[in-house]
């Protein structure tokens, strides 16, 4: 049987006619690439507005009884400009019509947010000589806008059955039987993972303008390597601290049925990218630590009472505090005395004194101490909890560096470790642990 790859093209593959020239010969080179996910073109320059913001204006614009005719120009000369370009045979008037049409008809913002990819993938299916399947064939929503995925996989096998070459657009599906229900930004790259998914496919790769993931944040470490291959695990414990290679959703749905997914550079084809798999190749020589991440601005409520580890659900009356004020509860650390809880400012700010006084009346604590302006980093590596001597020499670096660590967390499943450290010696910290654990 021969492999097949599902190919993801964002927005500034879309964004003109040349970049969807270069697109579809990236297709070409590469007869395994048999089925294409497009989003709707991009901005071509600092100032332009994506298609996809555009059209969230057009439909606001039209349900606030605002002039919205020049937004509905703006769409309907981009997609001019686009066919020209290409030289196809594409009616992009019948398309505007039946966007109108919708329109007046309320089918909502989600259906007009949705003609961007849905329009752009007919117009690279006419492109490319293949067949156009609409994504709200085979991605199902429930009524409360969760993503079906019984039904979801079965109508995507029965869809793509028999079909040789697919352009499909990402980032939407249908809810109720006739509407259109929109995935979170960046959801195309779901869609990528369903149809990879119906078509058992190899590989599933992601073209964009993202060169490579780096080792460190390049705004603060000059040069950090680049990170060729990770895990599952690993990609999840990293989007947690906010490196947004895939959307959440392709990292769950790719790994429960192990198809390995890269990110590739539209503007660099040669560059092999960083490939993500279940394991590690057997002749990987990546080292053990592959990435340092952090987040800024967080808060912990330090609750001090003596006898606090004997108490009986003293962490669930905590806990049902902020939940029942929806503020997530990031990290939690409890010692003797003190049962500490780490979250996110300025969502606890905003609700402080309340949320004070709710502990004070459920724990009776003798002491409270909120402590601020704090940073979490993680740095990321499977089996890095069984390596003799790592955490040492990023310790090492840490005291060298002149750094007060304020907490410490590994967690069991030997893939990462956090530290907290304050928000003015973060970018200092990071330095210091990439020169001690990446460098050596």
């Amino acid at each position: 049987m021969s492999e097949v790859i599902v190919s993801k093209f964002g927005s500034a593959a879309c964004s003109t006619p040349e970049m969807i020239r270069r697109a579809a010969q990236i297709v070409m080179s590469n007869e395994n690439r048999k089925y294409i996910v497009v989003s709707a073109p991009g901005s071509r320059s600092r100032d332009e507005v994506k298609m996809t913001d555009t059209l969230f204006i057009l439909n606001s614009r039209y349900e606030n009884r605002e002039d919205f005719a020049a937004m509905m120009e703006q769409v309907r000369s981009r997609f001019i400009e686009i066919v020209r370009g290409l030289g196809v045979n594409f009616d992009v008037d019948a398309e505007i019509s039946n966007l109108k049409k919708n329109l007046f008809f309320g089918k909502g913002n989600d259906f007009v947010v949705s003609r961007g990819e849905y329009i752009m993938a007919k117009i690279f299916a006419e492109y490319l000589g293949w067949k156009f399947i609409d994504a709200a064939s085979f991605v199902i929503f429930n009524r409360d806008g969760t993503l079906d995925r019984e039904k979801t996989f079965a109508e995507a096998e029965k869809v793509f059955n028999g079909v040789a070459n697919a352009v499909i657009p990402g980032f939407y599906g249908s809810i109720g039987g006739t509407g259109i229900k929109l995935f979170p930004r960046g959801g195309g790259d779901t869609t990528a993972a369903i149809v990879a998914r119906a078509v058992n496919a190899s590989l599933c790769e992601k073209w964009s303008e993202t060169t490579k993931v780096y080792s460190a944040d390049p705004s603060i470490v000059d040069n950090p390597a680049v990170i060729r291959q990770l895990t599952y695990e690993e990609l999840k414990q990293l989007t947690y601290m906010g490196i947004n290679v895939f959307h959440e959703g392709v990292i769950l749905l790719m790994q429960g049925i192990g198809i390995p997914i890269t990110v590739r550079n539209i503007h660099d084809v040669d560059d092999e990218g960083t490939s993500v798999a279940s394991e590690l190749p057997a002749d990987s020589k990546r080292g053990v630590a592959a990435c340092i991440a952090g987040k800024r601005n967080y808060r912990i409520i330090h609750i001090e009472k003596f006898g606090l580890n004997r108490l009986t659900g003293i962490g669930q009356k905590i806990f049902s505090i902020f939940t029942e004020r929806n503020i997530p509860c990031e990290h939690y650390l409890s010692g003797i005395y003190r049962f500490s809880v780490i979250v996110k400012n300025p969502l606890f700010d905003l609700k402080r004194a309340e949320i004070l006084q709710a502990i004070n009346d459920a724990v009776r604590p003798e002491n409270i101490i909120v402590e601020k302006n704090l940073s979490l980093i993680t740095v990321v590596g499977k089996g890095m909890g069984t390596v003799k001597g790592i955490f040492a020499k990023m310790f090492t670096g840490i005291a060298n560096a002149g750094i007060k660590v304020r907490l410490i967390e590994q967690g069991t499943d030997d893939l990462n470790i956090i530290i907290g450290v304050y928000d003015d010696d973060y970018e200092a910290a990071v330095k210091a642990i990439y020169g001690a654990m990446i460098l050596h």
